[in-house]
């Protein structure tokens, strides 16, 4: 019987969002939970501290993609933001994706909204790929 653990390249990410379907990303930071811990001095004999945990935090969820003619973020978060518009929360998901294009690994996002956009830096000196920038509050994540 073996306990082997299988490890996953990335290859890369898409993003699904309610309705919303933006194809390859090649990076995704913020995938994480980070838990407060507090410490409380016991009294008495002063011998130590006991630790309890407090709020889970959720940080930004940063996706970066080369810049295409699909505008559908740019427009979730302009009609998000800066458009005097009730504020739509929405569910996600960032998926990861073999060579083969198939789904290894989900992680979804709860009650999301858009909140910062940044576009690519341009200059004839860059040699490289126009790179686009959104980032993405939300208020829970759990991995499939």
């Amino acid at each position: 019987m073996s306990d082997r653990v299988e490890t996953f390249l990335p290859n890369y990410f898409s993003i699904e969002i309610e309705g919303i379907e933006t194809a390859r990303f090649f990076r995704c930071d913020g995938l994480e939970a980070e838990t407060y811990i507090y410490e409380v001095e016991e009294g008495g004999l002063n011998t130590g501290t006991h630790k309890f945990f407090g709020r889970t935090r959720f940080p930004n969820i940063v996706l970066e993609h080369g810049v295409t003619d699909n505008n559908e973020l740019y427009d979730w978060y302009k009609t998000t933001v800066m458009e005097d518009n009730p504020v739509e929360r929405k569910n996600g998901s960032v998926v990861l994706h073999n060579q083969a294009g198939e789904e290894i690994k989900r992680w979804n996002f709860f009650r999301a909204i858009p909140c910062r956009w940044v576009g690519p830096s341009l200059g004839t000196d860059r040699h490289g790929v126009a790179i686009e920038r959104i980032e993405i509050a939300h208020e829970g994540l759990s991995p499939e």
